[in-house]
């Protein structure tokens, strides 16, 4: 796969998931997909590592089960060989707490053979805990 076809599959996840389209979004990934947050947090409930696509599912329901997204934007698409990084604009409210959660996060994708083989998100985790403490 060329690097722009890369980056095309990373946008495609991206539509899917701003409709909330899992299964669309599980076709793009490996079997054996990996996704994970650098300094994850074991009180957020999404950052639990995803060790396959059959955890895929889980990983969602628990990010829109706690949260209610105001802006996803993905901004920037920066690309190399598999890998492919974006800048996401992003904003939601903890439905717990209703605290408030504005950042921009990085996102980097590897890809192998057009699937996604792994994701690690970047992003500032001690707002994210922050605003989860009750």
């Amino acid at each position: 796969m060329s690097t722009i076809d890369n980056v095309s599959t990373v946008q495609t996840i991206y539509a899917a998931f701003g409709r909330a389209d899992v299964p669309a979004i599980l076709a793009s990934v490996r079997s054996d997909t990996k996704w994970d947050f650098a300094g994850a947090r074991a009180e957020v409930p999404w950052h639990a590592p995803v060790k396959s696509a059959a955890d895929l599912p889980s990983f969602f329901g628990a990010l829109m089960g706690n949260v209610r997204m105001a802006r996803f934007e993905p901004r920037e698409f920066m690309h190399c060989g598999p890998h492919v990084i974006v800048e996401v604009a992003i904003e939601y409210t903890v439905v717990t707490t209703g605290r408030r959660v504005t950042m921009d996060q990085i996102h980097w994708w590897t890809l192998e053979g057009g699937k996604v083989a792994r994701l690690r998100h970047f992003e500032d985790t001690a707002q994210v805990a922050a605003a989860l403490a009750a």
